[in-house]
C-alpha cells in the first residue's frame, strides 16, 4: 500500500487512484504508439517496415519496463517513487515532442537503410517513455496488493483495466486525436495527462505542488504548441489526415522554368505534381501514359481511377475530354480536401469521388454489379516501398477484369525495375494480373532502353482481354511518343517470384531487396 497506516476510507481512495493509474497508463501507451507513426512518417514513411520497427521497439521497451518496474516495486514499494516515475515519463514525452524532428533529421541525413533507420528512430524517440510507462503496471500491482489471498483478483482487475485503457487509447488516438490535433500537440496533451496521474499518486503536499507545477507547465506548452506550432524540419505545408501525413511544397521545373506544386505522402518520392499556372496540364511523365487508354479504345467514355492523390489525371481528363466521366476511389478524405485547397480540384458533373479503400471498392463493385468501365487506371503505390499488397494480387486482377468491358483497358503504374534486385514486385504483379488478362504490354516511363532494365522507374503495365487482337496498331500522332516506350524485347518473369495472392504477397521483401 502507499501508506503503512491507513484507515478503510484511505485504502479505498488509494485503490481507486491505482486503478485509474493502471487504466490511463495503458491508454497513454497506445496513444504514444499511434502518434509516433505520424512523427516518423514525414521522414521514413508509413510502410510495414516502419510500423514493425515502431511496434517492436515499443513492445520491447514495455517488456523491459515491466521487468524493472516489478523488481523496483519489490525493493521500494512506495507511492512517491511511482509518482516520480510518472512525472519523469511526462517530461520525457514532452521532450519527445520537441526533440523528435532533430533526431529524425539527423538519421535521415545518415542515409541508413530503412530497416536500421526505422529501428534506431523508434528506439531513440519512443523507447525511454515506453520503458517508464511499462514500469507502471507492476508497480501499481505491488502497491495495490493487500494480502496473498486476494492477489489474483487484484492483478486480474488491474490487468483488465490496463487493457481497457489500451483499447480506449487505440480508438481515441486513431479516431479522434489524430484527426483533431497535430502530432506535437497530442504528445503535449499526453504528457500533461501522465503528469496529472503523478499528482494523483503523490501523497505529500510539497510533492504534489512540484507535480502540479510540471503539469501546468506542460499544459502551457500544449497551448503554445497548438497556437504557435512545434519545431518542424520538413519544408512546406504539413497536414495530418486520418490516414496520412501530407506535405505540400513548391519548386521550379527547370525544363521550362515553371512553378510546380508537389504533394508528398511519402518522404522518398513525390506523389502528385501540378503546374500552378495550368492545373490541368500533366507534369509527371508517367501520368501521361494513362492517355493510352484512348489509343487502344478510342470510344472510351467511362473511366475508373484507383488512387486520387492531387487528382492531376482526373483534372486533365475532364479538361481535355469533356465527354468522359470518371469515378475516383481515394481512401483518404483528407487527401481530397488537400487537393481542393492546394491543387485546384473542383466539383464537376462528370466526376464522382468515393472515399474508400480501393480493394474494398472493387470487392463491392464486383459483388453488386456497379457496371462496366471502358478503362481503369490504377495508381495506388505511395512509393516503391509503400505498397498496398491487397492491390497486387490474383484476386484483385479478377475483380478488375470483371469491372472492365470486354475490350476495355487496365493501366497500372508500378514503381520497380524490369530486371534485377528491384524487379520482384513487378514480376509478382505481372504474374498475378496475367491470370486474368491475356494481353500484357509494358511501357517503362523513363528509360525504355534495355540497358536501363535494372533502373528503378515507373513501369506502366497495360492489360487487356481477348479483344485486344482487334486493335488497329496504327498510332495517332499524339500517342506516338508514348508508344515508343513500349518494351519490345521478350519478357520472362522470374520463376522464383510467385504470383501474388491475397494469402501471400511479400511485397516488402521484394521492394527492399538489395541483391
Amino acid at each position: 500500500m502507499i501508506y503503512d497506516n491507513t484507515n478503510d476510507s484511505q485504502a479505498v481512495k488509494i485503490q481507486a487512484r491505482l486503478q485509474i493509474t493502471s487504466f490511463f497508463s495503458g491508454a497513454a501507451t497506445m496513444i504514444l504508439e499511434l502518434t509516433g507513426s505520424r512523427l516518423v512518417a514525414p521522414f521514413f514513411g508509413t510502410s510495414l517496415i516502419v510500423w514493425t520497427a515502431l511496434i517492436g521497439i515499443i513492445m520491447t521497451s514495455l517488456c523491459i519496463g515491466n521487468w524493472l518496474g516489478g523488481s523496483l516495486a519489490d525493493r521500494r514499494p512506495e507511492g512517491k517513487l511511482l509518482g516520480r516515475i510518472l512525472l519523469f515519463a511526462a517530461v520525457i514525452i514532452a521532450l519527445t515532442a520537441f526533440a523528435s524532428n532533430f533526431i529524425l533529421t539527423t538519421l535521415q541525413e545518415l542515409n541508413l537503410n530503412l530497416y536500421m533507420a526505422s529501428v534506431i528512430a523508434a528506439a531513440a524517440i519512443f523507447a525511454p517513455a515506453s520503458l517508464l510507462l511499462g514500469m507502471v503496471s507492476p508497480f501499481v500491482a505491488r502497491l495495490a496488493m493487500q494480502n496473498v489471498g486476494s492477489s489474483g483478483a487484484v492483478v486480474g482487475r488491474l490487468s483488465a483495466l490496463n487493457s481497457a485503457g489500451s483499447i480506449l487509447g487505440t480508438f481515441l488516438g486513431g479516431f479522434v486525436l489524430i484527426s483533431l490535433f497535430p502530432s506535437g500537440v497530442i504528445l503535449m496533451l499526453l504528457a500533461s495527462g501522465v503528469a496529472l496521474l503523478s499528482v494523483l499518486i503523490y501523497t505529500g503536499a510539497w510533492r504534489r505542488i512540484i507535480a502540479a507545477v510540471v503539469l501546468f507547465a506542460l499544459a502551457g506548452g500544449t497551448w503554445a504548441a497548438e497556437k504557435y506550432g512545434m519545431p518542424y524540419t520538413p519544408i512546406g505545408e504539413q497536414i495530418d489526415t486520418a490516414y496520412n501525413h501530407l506535405s505540400v511544397v513548391e519548386s521550379v521545373d527547370r525544363r521550362n522554368n515553371k512553378r510546380v506544386r508537389i504533394l508528398i505522402t511519402n518522404p522518398d518520392s513525390a506523389q502528385s505534381l501540378m503546374y500552378t499556372d495550368k492545373p490541368s496540364e500533366l507534369v509527371s511523365e508517367y501520368t501521361k501514359f494513362y492517355d493510352l487508354a484512348f489509343h487502344y479504345k478510342p470510344d472510351t467514355k467511362r473511366v475508373l481511377m484507383l488512387g486520387g492523390g492531387g487528382y492531376c489525371v482526373p483534372k486533365h481528363l475532364l479538361a481535355e475530354r469533356p465527354d468522359v466521366s470518371i469515378d475516383v476511389v481515394e481512401i483518404d478524405p483528407g487527401v481530397t480536401e488537400t487537393a481542393r485547397k492546394y491543387f485546384f480540384l473542383e466539383d464537376h458533373p462528370n466526376l464522382r469521388i468515393f472515399h474508400e479503400d480501393a480493394r474494398t471498392f472493387l470487392n463491392r463493385a464486383s459483388r453488386d454489379g456497379l457496371g462496366e468501365y471502358d478503362a481503369i487506371f490504377m495508381d495506388t503505390f505511395s512509393s516503391w516501398i509503400v505498397i498496398p499488397f491487397q492491390m497486387t494480387t490474383v484476386e484483385t486482377a479478377a475483380h478488375l477484369r470483371e469491372l472492365l468491358k470486354p475490350d476495355g483497358t487496365l493501366i497500372v503504374n508500378i514503381i520497380a525495375s524490369v530486371y534485377g534486385p528491384k524487379s520482384g514486385v513487378f514480376h509478382g504483379i505481372y504474374k498475378a494480373f496475367s491470370s486474368s488478362f491475356s494481353t500484357m504490354m509494358l511501357f517503362p516511363a523513363n528509360a525504355p532502353d534495355t540497358k536501363y532494365a535494372m533502373a528503378l522507374q515507373n513501369l506502366i503495365l497495360v492489360c487487356m482481354g481477348d479483344m485486344a487482337s482487334t486493335i488497329n496498331p496504327a498510332p495517332d500522332a499524339k500517342f506516338a511518343n508514348l508508344l515508343r516506350h513500349q518494351w519490345l524485347e521478350p519478357f520472362v518473369p522470374d520463376p522464383k517470384v510467385p504470383a501474388f495472392t491475397d494469402s501471400f504477397a511479400p511485397v516488402e521483401r521484394y521492394a527492399l531487396a538489395q541483391n
